[in-house]
């Protein structure tokens, strides 16, 4: 009874009265807020008004350091000169101001000369402009027979808003004018048309300017959509080309914001009273049910992600495998594991690759059907038993599973990019164990990260022999590394008069049955079976033997992060060092980026160490990887490695050219060397000296070589492009 009278009788009574106070709060301000809201909308879209058509009158002005110009003249009116005007007027107000259209109308207003994008177009282009841009041009002809020839008065320009299929554009008509008169017009001087496009970095600028959220630009008259501020752009034929919209400011709704707390807060303390005795009652009892079913579901769940555990797995894959005895459709096993997820927690910490983890299970959960089991089997590492699934409905799985890891997670504020690879095995023999099912998948799961991440693959028979060839050549290398039967090359570094400045120190392996294995495929064994730091340690070796042979010449040798991390890496460092009595300002050690993320105060001290040795730091493949200008400033850094990947897209790819020019610049900024491997053309070298990049290696001058070939090298003045 008691019970019923707290539910009943002073619960809901309560929140009915709360409910009845906010009510008629929320019809005492309606009113106000939407007036307060109004208001605030009028007054932004007067700013916007007023300050686009500022903005237009300071676009107009850009123009006129090149147009108001007695250069200008000479080379516009007197005789077009093609090539002035491709560069002082297309080229340069495309990259200076970004006017992507400039044309240059004659004395009969008709366009000798095009422009798109800073380069030189067609002049039939010039019809996609011509409406507005004739009726400008009037006015700025109207205005010129109104100076009466005192032309060197103030600018005569006129502007407008025009749109055409390129979008649109502030388009401006400027008369050529003489600055100090040294030389004049002959009859009427030439116009010249030139467009700033509305494009987003023109309104995200506009934006910033007047503080406006959301600001972005229509095609034509768009109409009003809610909860936004809305203006048209017309031209000066009134007719709308375009539209603005963005969110105005809610003055209203923030007060209504600040009332509504209060309020709340007291109708929550009228409630928490009844709501207090009705906890309590029910406490004890949910408490023990509550631990009771929490143990339970820790026996067979994953404690992070609420997902089946191993335990559950085995017992529901086991199950599965028993329905093939009664002739049931093939059972799929998946294993799953995010990729890149040691570096986000090596970077973010341990508590954002938990909350990576539960988002990925979230998102791979949700394209699993009701009858499959998904579980987390530890670490980034799950699980997905499919039943009643063949190859084709378990390669469908598969893909949707990729495509739900391939788009971004947002933990904590920050930006975090994953994925998966997944390993696919489809069972139908009855017999089959679970656990060999299981490692079944995680075979095919190791094919897909060998094959390059962020893809599936399915188990095939041949992968077994596959890693019994890797523990073999394991094997093999550890002999090798054991009797020192591991060889070096060295590839020579070159100025831009091809003179051989250094070489970089490259390990290679010549196996007695299998030939040559690529250091591609030996060295990641190495780190895997822990055999990289000794690899590293010959190869440091050899290189200080066989540098006692060269005088003058620069040596780099590559670093693992691995080695890095030994506590006593400098030591032993030290030691070779004075075993040959090498100067170790004549080696260049090359580290990646990886080894700088997360800021190690250890690795730090390293590099310091190494710099004060005598060594050299070169920070090798920059841009592939988490590149940064932080690197740069806190480590004693002393040259960028452009990497391949960058310099095999010179002259196919803009995007590379502009990659390897800004890391030029960066490194000239910071006063660093830098060098570009992979060099392979004529045509790349040229490039690369043309961004400012003097000193490159690559098979262009040299593959690598053996040390007394080397040596014959270093006799010669300068090495020659090998044909």
């Amino acid at each position: 009874m008691t019970r019923k009278l707290l539910k009943g009788d002073m619960f809901w009574p309560l929140v009915c009265l709360a409910f009845l106070a906010m009510a008629l709060l929320v019809v005492a301000v309606f009113s106000l807020v939407k007036e307060f809201d109004l208001s605030a909308k009028a007054r932004e879209e007067a700013v916007v008004r007023n300050g686009l058509a500022g903005r237009i009158e300071e676009v107009a002005k850009q123009v006129l350091p090149q147009v108001v110009w007695d250069e200008a003249i000479i080379h516009l009116d007197h005789s077009l000169d093609q090539q002035w005007a491709r560069e002082n007027i297309g080229e340069y107000l495309y990259k200076s101001n970004g006017f992507s259209a400039a044309f240059i109308l004659d004395d009969e207003d008709h366009p000798v000369f095009a422009a798109i994008r800073g380069k030189q177009h067609q002049l039939g282009v010039y019809r996609q402009f011509k409406i507005d841009a004739d009726r400008l041009a009037a006015k700025v002809r109207a205005g010129e027979a109104a100076s009466h020839g005192h032309i060197l008065g103030e600018p005569i320009q006129a502007s407008a808003i025009s749109a055409n299929d390129y979008g649109p554009f502030i388009l401006t008509a400027t008369l050529v004018q003489p600055d100090f008169g040294s030389a004049l017009p002959d009859d009427k001087a030439p116009i010249l048309i030139s467009g700033m496009p509305l494009d987003q970095a023109f309104v995200a600028a506009f934006a910033r300017r007047f503080m406006l959220d959301d600001l972005h630009v229509h095609n034509g008259d768009a109409s009003a959509e809610p909860d936004e501020a809305h203006m048209p752009l017309r031209n000066d034929r009134g007719q709308a080309v375009a539209t603005l919209d963005w969110k105005p400011q809610t003055p209203g709704f923030n007060l209504l914001r600040e009332l509504v707390a209060p309020i709340l807060a007291v109708v929550f303390a009228l409630a928490a009273g009844a709501l207090f005795l009705y906890r309590r009652a029910r406490t004890a009892a949910q408490g023990l049910v509550a631990s009771e079913a929490r143990a339970a579901h820790l026996a067979y769940y994953d404690s992070l992600t609420g997902l089946p555990n191993r335990v559950l797995f085995f017992d529901r894959l086991g199950r599965a495998l028993d329905q093939l005895r009664r002739h049931a459709p093939p059972v799929a096993v998946h294993c799953i594991d995010l990729d890149r997820f040691k570096e986000v927690n090596d970077t973010f910490g341990h508590h954002v690759g938990d909350q990576l983890i539960q988002e990925a299970a979230k998102r791979l959960a949700a394209q699993c059907r009701g009858t499959d089991t998904f579980a987390r089997l530890g670490g980034d590492e799950f699980a997905i038993v499919q039943t009643d699934a063949g190859a084709a409905h378990a390669s469908a799985l598969a893909a949707r599973l990729l495509e739900a890891l391939s788009e971004p997670f947002d933990l904590e504020g920050m930006r975090v990019f994953t994925g998966c690879s997944i390993g696919v095995t489809v069972c139908t023999d009855p017999d089959t164990d679970p656990a060999e099912a299981l490692r079944h998948a995680d075979l095919a799961l190791y094919r897909a990260k060998e094959n390059g991440k962020s893809q599936y693959c399915f188990f095939e028979i041949e992968m077994d022999a596959a890693i019994k060839t890797r523990r073999a050549l394991e094997s093999d290398l550890r002999e090798a590394l054991a009797r020192d039967a591991l060889e070096m090359a060295y590839q020579p570094q070159v100025n831009r008069h091809g003179v051989m400045t250094g070489v970089e120190a490259l390990v290679r392996w010549r196996h007695p049955l299998r030939g040559d294995v690529s250091p591609a495929f030996f060295v990641p064994i190495a780190e895997e079976c822990g055999l990289i730091v000794e690899l590293g340690m010959f190869t440091l070796r050899r290189a200080f033997e066989d540098s006692r042979r060269w005088t003058g010449l620069k040596i780099a040798v590559n670093v693992s992060a691995n080695q890095l991390r030994l506590a006593d890496f400098v030591l032993r460092l030290g030691e070779l060092v004075e075993e040959y009595g090498v100067d170790p300002r004549q080696f260049e050690l090359e580290i990646t980026e990886g080894i700088l993320l997360g800021d190690d105060p250890s690795t730090h001290d390293t590099l310091r160490r190494l710099r004060q040795m005598g060594f050299s730091l070169a920070l090798d493949d920059f841009g592939t990887g988490y590149s940064s200008l932080s690197y740069l400033q806190r480590y004693p850094i002393s040259k960028i490695k452009i990497d391949r990947s960058f310099i095999a897209n010179l002259g196919v790819d803009l995007e590379s050219e502009a990659v390897v020019g800004a890391i030029v610049k960066l490194a000239r900024a910071l006063k660093l060397a830098v060098i570009a491997e992979g060099v392979e053309t004529t045509d790349q070298r040229e490039r690369l000296a043309a961004a400012g990049c003097s000193e490159i290696q690559g098979y262009l001058f040299s593959r690598p070589v053996t040390a007394d070939q080397i040596e014959q090298l270093m006799s010669a003045d300068s090495l020659s492009p090998a044909a």
